[in-house]
């Protein structure tokens, strides 16, 4: 048995226009499905931990919607597997991703860049063939995950400017779906402030105000932005990408640049390779963004790297 979480407004309602076409894919197929819709905020955890729990033995987990349920989805599922007192190497259960958000980063990274998931969206009705297809001849791909304070995400966590235009993109992505992330992040420009943080990392600390912190499991975030071009899904590795505290005016600087790929050259941006650091916040609350999902965070963070944990297909 394969179960569907359903995210019904993520993509403007796209998931539950193909849920139907999903769920006659895989019984063309001969593969049996049950579908769950998601009603509020964190119901996609919630679901994938009581199915791995109740279930451990199923065919796998389907989620539809934006790189924000697949976040929620996975996490559930390390929930239940990894972090736990009797813990698994690795998840039984495999994940597929339906691509039905507006960003999809996860898709990006796994089937070749923004063009594939352009692609994807433009043959959107192919796509519940090609998981099913993916699903019957079990052609999966494992790849790491990263935990953040024990809950797993998928592409990438950040703080600093970039959580603050995930928090004004929602707002703005019923009107502009994926563009929303570009016009956020000039609106974000003309409130910034740094960040004072410490960054524990290979045995040195790192002490200064930040602008952006990033912390990759694959290239792309944002709805594609390449903020470490080096990151992989599967290198056993996170990719720590750091960026000085800027003013307004070298603010500005850095969105353009990210959109040609030439931020990498700045000054200002460092990266780092690690399995495992800690960020600690001298002071107050800030906001963390693990794959679209916003959330309170203080004190110190500890990430680290969930090797092969994790079967998709997609």
């Amino acid at each position: 048995m394969y179960y569907i979480i359903v995210n019904p407004v993520a993509g403007k309602g796209l998931s539950t226009k193909y849920l139907p076409q999903l769920v006659a894919a895989f019984k063309k197929r001969g593969l049996d499905c049950k579908a769950y819709i998601t009603k509020k905020p964190r119901d996609g955890y919630y679901a994938a931990k009581r199915l791995c729990q109740n279930y451990p033995d199923c065919e796998g987990i389907i989620g539809m919607g934006g790189d924000g349920t697949i976040q929620e989805i996975a996490a559930g599922m390390v929930d239940a597997f990894i972090l736990t007192a009797n813990p698994c190497e690795k998840i039984p259960i495999p994940l597929g991703i339906f691509p039905g958000g507006s960003g999809n980063d996860s898709v990006m990274a796994l089937k070749g860049g923004k063009a594939a998931a352009t692609k994807y969206r433009k043959n959107i009705s192919n796509v519940s063939n090609t998981i099913a297809e993916a699903a019957l001849k079990c052609e999966f791909t494992n790849i790491d995950l990263i935990a953040a304070n024990n809950e797993a995400f998928l592409v990438a966590a950040n703080m600093g400017i970039d959580a603050r235009i995930v928090h004004d993109a929602i707002n703005l992505k019923p009107k502009f779906g994926g563009q929303a992330y570009l016009i956020a992040a000039y609106k974000s420009i003309m409130n910034h402030e740094n960040i004072p943080m410490e960054i524990h990392v290979n045995g040195q600390t790192i002490a200064k105000d930040f602008t952006l912190i990033a912390v990759s499991n694959a290239d792309t975030y944002g709805g594609g932005l390449q903020i470490s071009p080096s990151a992989k899904f599967d290198d056993g590795k996170i990719t720590l990408c750091m960026v000085n505290g800027l003013s307004r005016l070298k603010l500005g600087v850095l969105f353009p640049s990210l959109l040609i790929k030439q931020h990498v050259r700045l000054k200002d941006i460092n990266y780092i390779e690690c399995t495992e650091f800690r960020l600690t916040l001298p002071r107050g609350t800030e906001t963390l963004c693990k794959d679209g999902n916003l959330s309170p965070v203080n004190g110190e963070i500890h990430f680290k790297i969930l090797p092969g944990v994790l079967d998709v297909f997609a």
